[in-house]
Order: structure tokens, then C-alpha cells, then sequence
């Protein structure tokens, strides 16, 4: 127990008082002349005695009086079984709300939302007035600040689960960090979590305790209000093998349902539905599930789409507690394939590029990525190169001026063009170096390069990179080794590498020219094995690398979309304008609302969509029914979202410390715990009831002690 006003107990030295007034109005005993003698002198004791014991509670009652009051003016504090802050400047607090949506979980029609704004309301109410609080909401942009009471109550009274939410844990540390600035006030943090493991990792629990470390005496009070034993099924995030495809190629959806224990050995129903704008939507598949204590599988592929954007979901039938994760929403666009034209000395000659990009083996199966012809370098002056999207120059000889020309305007026009140097340009070092050549060619070749090597890219990042991105550096690159390449001088201002070889000299270079795409590579990629080749790049056993990268150069010549179309609650959208446009509107159609109309910047090349909060397909059209503009996107929730396998608390304590986090389960183990802990409970009205008592009593014996006989 404490005093809120300890110098007031001084007061307590006026208890003398009431033993003053009792020495000095002691009632001296009448005297009588009475007959018998006798009879008085016994009557005479038994009114000593019993003056003597009303003295005496009178004296008491007055005492008990005189320091009951005096402890009621200093406002004792009965401290209870919480953490006991520190600080003498008052109460600086903090209130942690998880706002993911594993709060939007349904317990006799109340969220887990909706129970912890209850009970986080209801602690605001008891802390004092004088109180610095703040709410602390995960995932908002702007830092949480020190305020009243009232606007933290308004603010929680405000608070939805949002989709985009950041980590809970990373929300705990800046509320640690905002109270523990307030070195003079008593710190204290509150969390009402549902203590969902996959928010309370090693990782997080880690960050809490660094951020407690550095803010001493602070305490953190976990308020439970999940679930013990919840019940859901799911399920994760959904995984497309492309989200864009040619006419004719097959998409698969591939996710996983989960469930809980309890939902073990039950069957589900997963059904991927097509719903694009303004048509009825259309089921394309269904799967039963069993589920499992751990993941299952699940793909649903699909074949058959037009060209166009093409939107839909995956849902997974049935009713559960916690519906958000029973649906998974996706985008595809699916386009013509692109026509790439090769050339080369012969047809023959470009064999091996072609089977690369467009293998024979899927002619009968599936269509190809790509839209392959041939040509020799004889009929290159009677082709149509506007009709392609990309030209590839294999091994070329000594062009005409007209013939350079002509890719130059290809290039020119916005086409993409690859040149690839071998063994028909020896000797001839003077006809690559003219200005017709250089238009394009991004460097001035100089020697032949016998000197053994491979390639070594030291950045993946580029998209003609894309395909070997997550693998990097451990592409298997020497078991692809090149002979002979090109030596090249110094590269155009505006040019750049690539890749490069193991030596560092240059492999594959980018130029620009016009609005169209340039790339150069130092070394062919049409050589047979047989032909004293200068590489080994597509003759090898297992040519993966080698396919990839045609392919990845082969996407960025054709100007290929590689951005994403799904994308995760809160992340940055960028969808490309189409080229050679005019637009200055467009129409963003978010998955529930009105339409929202939007205005093209002069020069704006691609469309920046930021808020992504909201779950479900998004549209973004213009043109009206000529429909001159078509993207489309999908915003999902995290995969983690129906993972409701809940946390030891146990563990939590072990690592933070017992003396530093406590748990409270309930509004009443949260006033015994938290309550009694943080701020005490007066005594003051409890002892202003007894000093009334005992002032009544006082005088009620008093008046019957000093009545006049």
C-alpha cells in the first residue's frame, strides 16, 4: 500500500487531542447525603466501573475518528498482483489493437475486433484522467503519438481489420519505443492480440525484447482475446504458373488448404470461377479435398481463355468462423503470341533458336510463347518487319546499307531487335564499323577473343535476367563454356552491359535507338556442335540456362509485360499505358464501391495504383466500348491469414522475462492484473464511509454520556 499524499499522515499527532479533551472533561461524581450508607457505597462502585468503560470507548471512538480521517485525506492505494510501474509523473501508456484479418474471427456473432475495441475501451476508461495514451495501430503510415484518454477511445472505437497490416510485432515496437521516451512516467504497454503463433515467432519476440531492453522499466501486458481452440479451413496463397499467357496455353492455380485439428479427415469443395466484366460469372473447375493436419495440394488449371484480360477466384466451399481466407482472387492476360522473325545466313542455320523458342514437341499440345518464322539474309529486303514484334540476327555477314537501314526504321518504330556477332563477321571488321552498322551496334568491334571463358553475370536484375533471378549466381554457367567472342572498344554513351563473362569483358550488351529495344551479344547462339562452334551454349546435354536467357531476351525485344497481376493487400500497383496513346482518362473500378475516374499526366507512361487495401479483382479501363485501355489486377490477402495455431504464452514470458509481461485473459483478470498494477485502487471512499461511521457513533455516546442527570 502506498499514499498519493504521504505528508499528510502528519496529522496523525491531533489523535492526542481527543486524550486532552478526555483528561480535562472527565465527569466528576455528585455528591449525595443518603440515609443509607450502606446501599451507596456499593451503588457507588459498579458507577465508577462503568464510567470508566465509557471513558474510555469514547476516547477510542474519537482517536479512531481523528485517524481515520487523517488517512483518507492522504488517499492510500492498495497496489494489486499486476507489474508494478515506475515513474512519479503519471501514467504514460500505450494500446497495441491487431488489426489482421485473423480478428475478423467470429464468436457468437462478435469478432475478435469487436471483443478487444470492447475491452481496450473499457481499460481507457479506468486509467487516469491525466493519463498520456496512445493507440498504436500496425501497418499505419504515420508514428503514433502521446494524447488524451478521450481520443484514444474515439480511435479505437474506429478501428477495422485491414488486409494490409504489417506485423504485429514490429507495431509493439514502436509502442515500446513512444512510452519508453517518457523516462519520469510509470510505461506501460498494452497488446490485444489473439496470439496467433505465426505473429509471435522467434523473430518477433526477439525485436520486442531488444526494444524492452533498451527502454528499462517499461511493462507489457498481453490481453488475450482469441480463441483456445479455433476452428477454421482455408486456404493459402494462391500461386499461378503464369499471369501471362499466349492463346492457347493453360494456366494453373495452385494453392493449399488448411485446417485446423478439429477439422481433420473432413472433405471441402475448392471451385475456380471466371468473372469478367459484364459477363455471367462461369465455373471452370472444381476439386474435393480432404483435409489434412498439414497443407494439401490443390491445382486447378485452365485452359481455353481468349485474348484479354480474364479475372476470377478460387473459393473453398463452406462455413467457418473465419471466412477470408475461403477466397482467393486472381488475374490473367492472355495475348496472341508475339512474332519473332530470325534471320540467318540459311533456314537451317536458325534451327536451334527456333527450337528454342517455339519447341515442336508442344505444336501438337500446347501453343508456343512465341510465334517463330525464318528467313535468310538473301529475302531480308522483301520481308514486311513491321509485322513483328521482334527480329533476331543470327551470325550476320556484311549487311547492305539498305539492308541496316531497314532494321534501323524497324528499330526505329519502336521493334526489338537482337544481333548476334560470330564467325561470318571475321575479316571484316571495316563493313561492322561503318555508319549504317553503327546506327545500331552499341560498340565498335575489335578483335576476335580465342581465350576460353563463360558466362558470368554479376546482376540479375535485368528482365533479359529474369528467368535465372532465383537461382543467380549458382547457374551452372561453366558447363556452358564459350570459345571464341568478340572484343568490343569502348560502348555508346548510352549504352550498357548486360552480362558479362567470367573476365569481365563484355557478353551481351543493351543500346537504344528510336522507341524500340537493342540488344547485342559478343558471341552466336546458332552454332552446332559439330562446326567447331565458338560456344557450347545450346548444344549442351541439359541447356537449361540457355533457354532461359533466349527467352527472358526474347520477352524484353517483343516488349513483353513482365510485371506481376496478383499482388498482396498494400502493395504498390504499376500497370504500363499502352504504347502510342492518347488517353487522358481512365476508370479505376476497385472491387466494391463506385467507379473511380482518374486523369493521364502528360507524358505518363504507366498507371500507379497505391491504395490496395481491399481484397478482390480491380479493373482499370478507358475508351468506352471501343475499349482503347483493359488492365486488370488482383489484391489478396497474406498466405499466413487462416494460420490460427495460437502461441505458448509460457514461451513468450521465458524470453522477454516474467517480471516484464504478463497475461490477462478477461475484463476481471484484466482489472485484477492490470488495473491494481498501473494505477492502485484508492481506499479514500472506503475510509471516508468509516470516519462517517465513527463520527456517528462519537456522537451518538457522547450525547448520551454527557446528558444532564
Amino acid at each position: 500500500m502506498s499514499f498519493l499524499a504521504p505528508t499528510l499522515l502528519a496529522g496523525t499527532a491531533l489523535v492526542a487531542l481527543p486524550i486532552i479533551l478526555h483528561l480535562v472533561m472527565r465527569r466528576e461524581p455528585k455528591r449525595v447525603e443518603f440515609p443509607a450508607l450502606r446501599f451507596v457505597r456499593k451503588r457507588q462502585s459498579t458507577n465508577q466501573t462503568r464510567l470508566r468503560l465509557r471513558h474510555w470507548i469514547l476516547l477510542a471512538l474519537r482517536c479512531v475518528f481523528i485517524l481515520l480521517l487523517v488517512a483518507a485525506l492522504a488517499r492510500p492505494v492498495l497496489r494489486g498482483s499486476g507489474l508494478l510501474g515506475e515513474g512519479s509523473a503519471g501514467l504514460a501508456a500505450a494500446v497495441v489493437v491487431d488489426t489482421s484479418p485473423r480478428m475478423g474471427y467470429l464468436v457468437e456473432n462478435e469478432t475478435r475486433l469487436a471483443a478487444a475495441q470492447e475491452m481496450a475501451t473499457w481499460l481507457l476508461e479506468q486509467l487516469p484522467a491525466d493519463s498520456e495514451v496512445a493507440l498504436v495501430e500496425p501497418g499505419r503510415a504515420r508514428r503514433a503519438k502521446l494524447g488524451g484518454r478521450d481520443a484514444a477511445i474515439l480511435r479505437t472505437s474506429r478501428l477495422r481489420t485491414s488486409a494490409a497490416g504489417a506485423p504485429l510485432a514490429e507495431a509493439v515496437v514502436e509502442a515500446v519505443n513512444l512510452v519508453g521516451d517518457q523516462r519520469d512516467h510509470r510505461r506501460e504497454v498494452y497488446v490485444f492480440t489473439d496470439l496467433a503463433a505465426v505473429e509471435w515467432g522467434d523473430a518477433a519476440i526477439a525485436s520486442i525484447g531488444e526494444a524492452l531492453d533498451a527502454s528499462e522499466g517499461t511493462k507489457l501486458y498481453l490481453v488475450d482475446v482469441g480463441v483456445p481452440k479455433p476452428v477454421n479451413a482455408g486456404l493459402a496463397a494462391l500461386d499461378l504458373s503464369t499471369a501471362h499467357l499466349a492463346e492457347g496455353e493453360v494456366v494453373t492455380l495452385r494453392t493449399e488448404a488448411l485446417s485446423t485439428e478439429s477439422l481433420e479427415g473432413k472433405n471441402r469443395t475448392v471451385e475456380v470461377w471466371i468473372t469478367n466484366a459484364g459477363a455471367k460469372p462461369t465455373k471452370r473447375g472444381e476439386l474435393q479435398v480432404e483435409l489434412a493436419a498439414g497443407p494439401t495440394p490443390v491445382e486447378l488449371p485452365i485452359a481455353g481463355l481468349g485474348s484479354g484480360v480474364h479475372q476470377g477466384f478460387v473459393r473453398m466451399e463452406g462455413n467457418d468462423p473465419l471466412v477470408i481466407d475461403n477466397t482467393r482472387y486472381f488475374t490473367v492476360s492472355v495475348s496472341s503470341p508475339p512474332r519473332v522473325l530470325l534471320l540467318a545466313e540459311s533456314v537451317g542455320d536458325a534451327d536451334l533458336l527456333a527450337e528454342a523458342l517455339a519447341p515442336t514437341a508442344l505444336s501438337q499440345t500446347a501453343a508456343s510463347r512465341f510465334a517463330v518464322e525464318r528467313l535468310a539474309f538473301d529475302d531480308l529486303d522483301r520481308a514486311q518487319l513491321a509485322t513483328y514484334d521482334a527480329v533476331m540476327v543470327l551470325d550476320p555477314p556484311p549487311l547492305s546499307s539498305e539492308q541496316w537501314r531497314k532494321l534501323s526504321d524497324f528499330v526505329q518504330s519502336g521493334g526489338g531487335l537482337a544481333v548476334f556477332l560470330g564467325r561470318n563477321a571475321v575479316g571484316h571488321l571495316d563493313a561492322f564499323n561503318t555508319p549504317a552498322p553503327r546506327l545500331l551496334l552499341p560498340a565498335e568491334l575489335r578483335w576476335v577473343s580465342s581465350t576460353a571463358r563463360y558466362l558470368q553475370p554479376i546482376n540479375y536484375g535485368h528482365p533479359v535476367l529474369k528467368e535465372l533471378s532465383d537461382i543467380g549466381e549458382a547457374t551452372p554457367w561453366p558447363a556452358f563454356p564459350v570459345l571464341e567472342s568478340w572484343a568490343v572498344g569502348n560502348l555508346d554513351d548510352i549504352a550498357s552491359v548486360v552480362a558479362t563473362f567470367a573476365d569481365g569483358s563484355p557478353a551481351i550488351i543493351e543500346g537504344m535507338f528510336g522507341s524500340g529495344r537493342l540488344l547485342m551479344m559478343t558471341t552466336p547462339v546458332s552454332d552446332r556442335a559439330g562446326d567447331e562452334p565458338w560456344n557450347l551454349l545450346p548444344t549442351n546435354p541439359e541447356p537449361w540456362p540457355f533457354l532461359a536467357l533466349v527467352e527472358g531476351m526474347t520477352d524484353f525485344l517483343v516488349g513483353a509485360d513482365i510485371r506481376p497481376l496478383n499482388y498482396q493487400a498494400g502493395q504498390v500497383v504499376s500497370l504500363p499505358m499502352p504504347r502510342r496513346n492518347d488517353l487522358a482518362t481512365y476508370v479505376l473500378q476497385p472491387p466494391s464501391g463506385d467507379p473511380l475516374p482518374q486523369t493521364r499526366s502528360p507524358g505518363q507512361q504507366e498507371i500507379v495504383i497505391s491504395n490496395t487495401d481491399e481484397v478482390g479483382n480491380y479493373r482499370v479501363r478507358s475508351g468506352g466500348e471501343q475499349v482503347r485501355l483493359d488492365r486488370g489486377f488482383s489484391v489478396n490477402a497474406g498466405g499466413n491469414v487462416g494460420r490460427l495455431a495460437r502461441a505458448d504464452f509460457s514461451d513468450i514470458a521465458e524470453s522477454l522475462g516474467s517480471d516484464r509481461v504478463e497475461l490477462a485473459t478477461s475484463r476481471r483478470n484484466l482489472s485484477k492484473s492490470i488495473d491494481l498494477g498501473t494505477v492502485g485502487r484508492e481506499l479514500f471512499p472506503w475510509l471516508i464511509a468509516l470516519v462517517a461511521i465513527a463520527l456517528g457513533c462519537e456522537q451518538w455516546l457522547a450525547d448520551r454520556f454527557y446528558k444532564s442527570g
